[in-house]
């Protein structure tokens, strides 16, 4: 792999890859890429413009996409068009060659309750339920049952879909895990204050 390539590859995002092979099919501004990326991965990934832009730049940076200021009709009077170089194709091409690295779990309620203490409990249970109504509205917003797909495009975006699924149904899994451990744990630290409370004292033997 050369040097230049696996420089635009490093980051924390596998976007900057699919924005470059999206960006090949068509140009496109940044609203209008995150339109694209959000139909192709579902509603899981919560892609939003703005968190586009600095990938998008990292791209140019590489001589890989160049920017183009367009007029248009928008509340700025101005857009900018993303397009491919004549370098684009070489790095989309490596990129799929890559291997894909493991991405390591970092959902930030795992990192409180890694460092939770008692008097967290309230907070930690408060912060699973709503972490619980999320997970739930993005399966309710994705399609649980997937057309037999026609294409090459369908069935991509299909298992692309289905990955995610089978990730927010898991952290579901996971957070009934959790509170049933919290509650159970909360019931035997109550119980043994109880014991403690009521045992007789022991007397000093002379």
């Amino acid at each position: 792999m050369s040097a230049v390539y696996a420089s635009w590859m490093r980051g924390s995002s596998p976007l900057k890859g699919a924005l470059l092979g999206l960006l090949l099919q068509h140009p496109g501004h940044g609203y209008d890429l995150a339109n694209r990326l959000n139909r192709r991965l579902g509603p899981a990934w919560q892609i939003e413009a703005k968190g586009l832009y600095p990938m998008l730049q990292q791209l140019e940076r590489a001589g890989l996409v160049s920017s183009e200021g367009i007029a248009c009709n928008g509340p700025t009077g101005r857009r900018v068009v993303y397009s491919p170089t004549a370098r684009a194709q070489g790095a989309l091409t490596e990129w799929m060659t890559a291997g894909a690295a493991t991405e390591p779990v970092r959902v930030e309620l795992q990192a409180k309750l890694a460092v939770a203490r008692g008097e967290d409990v309230p907070r930690l249970l408060t912060a699973l339920d709503c972490y619980e109504r999320e997970c739930h509205a993005l399966l309710s917003a994705s399609a649980e049952e997937f057309p037999r797909p026609r294409s090459w495009g369908a069935l991509a975006m299909t298992l692309t879909r289905a990955a995610a699924l089978t990730r927010l149904r898991a952290e579901l899994d996971w957070v009934v895990l959790a509170r049933r451990a919290i509650a159970e744990f909360a019931v035997s630290i109550a119980a043994d204050s109880r014991s403690a409370m009521t045992m007789p004292a022991t007397k000093n033997s002379r």
